[in-house]
């Protein structure tokens, strides 16, 4: 007995037609979307996973601190709405290494199982990281940073990693009050010409510019207030600004606030969805930061957003649904 319903040939007969206005291409084996849903979804949707960038005009919000007050920064927009091309043009990759008390505990545990500091761990993978991201493309440039109570330029940009490497070491710690954020995006501002293209979703940009910042003190109120000239870099789609946060974690339980609030505040500070942010503990293994560093060896407009990134290998560790492989 016949039990379908009146409409289901109908149904079919639409289907059909539908298949017909998507056909199946190499690079589109399931068909192309349908003109009338495409012209509907937002340009540049980040949750498809595609290495865009954006502009966005939301104005800044406060994000709460320890003690009560604001820590002003741009606000997360709802979607980011401008895609640029995937393309692997030049970086020029500035990193910003937090010279902070902090950084000389012997708190991680080194791979021989003795315990060392941040400071010495982070040298050595900024150093890997140099020299991989050389190694990928020669056109990329690289410039020091040291990040105390004030930022100083220490190497300009430089494709040649021994120049950046010979400046890396035999840096001393220091004892931080503050945390002057804005003065280093002023210092970042004063040596760096972001690009410009006639249009941002068809034509790639002569280079990128990015920052890595290894910070490692505890959660304190960064100084920074954001000017109009500082949110249009951050709203740039040709410029990135990555952290590495390292914090005391679960060993001091009254800094546990604080670190989050910091962290929270950085993701203040992403105005397109296009930033890497991570946090390791110091009471953990070293091994965690070398794998923060290697996870930001992708190029910024060729990785999806953070939350859609997947690193697993073994057929065993399944990514989680919805996230895309890197």
């Amino acid at each position: 007995m016949d039990t379908s319903e009146p409409g289901s040939a109908a149904e079919e007969e639409e289907e059909k037609a539908l298949a017909e206005q998507r056909p199946r291409t190499r690079s589109n084996p399931e068909g192309a979307e349908d003109r009338a849903l495409s012209a509907q979804a937002s340009v540049g949707n980040r949750s498809e996973g595609e290495g865009e960038a954006a502009s966005a005009d939301d104005s800044p919000q406060g994000t709460a601190a320890p003690d009560g007050t604001a820590w002003p920064g741009p606000a997360h927009p709802a979607e980011v709405q401008v895609k640029t091309p995937r393309v692997n043009c030049p970086e020029k990759v500035i990193i910003c290494l937090d010279l902070a008390e902090e950084m000389a505990l012997p708190k991680l545990e080194s791979f021989n199982g003795s315990k060392t500091n941040a400071l010495n761990i982070s040298q050595k993978m900024i150093e890997m990281f140099v020299r991989t991201k050389h190694k990928i493309d020669k056109s990329h440039e690289f410039a020091l940073v040291v990040v105390n109570n004030d930022a100083t330029w220490l190497s300009g940009f430089t494709s040649d990693p021994r120049e950046v490497c010979s400046c890396l070491y035999d840096l001393e710690t220091v004892v931080c009050k503050s945390f002057n954020l804005e003065g280093l995006f002023n210092l970042i501002q004063q040596k760096i010409e972001l690009p410009v293209t006639e249009n941002v979703q068809t034509i790639p940009p002569p280079y990128v510019v990015r920052t890595i910042l290894v910070l490692g003190r505890p959660g304190c109120q960064p100084q920074f207030s954001a000017s109009e000239q500082m949110k249009k870099m951050l709203q740039c789609p040709y410029f990135f600004f990555d952290v590495v946060y390292i914090h005391n974690g679960a060993e001091e339980k009254e800094d546990e606030t604080s670190w989050k609030e910091l962290y929270a505040f950085f993701s203040s500070l992403d105005a397109k969805g296009t930033n890497y942010k991570y946090e390791v503990a110091l009471t953990g293994p070293a091994v965690e930061l070398h794998n923060c560093m290697a996870k930001l060896l992708a190029h910024p407009l060729q990785r999806p957003c953070q939350t859609h990134a997947a690193y697993s290998l073994l057929e065993g560790d399944e990514p989680p649904e919805a996230e895309a492989t890197v």
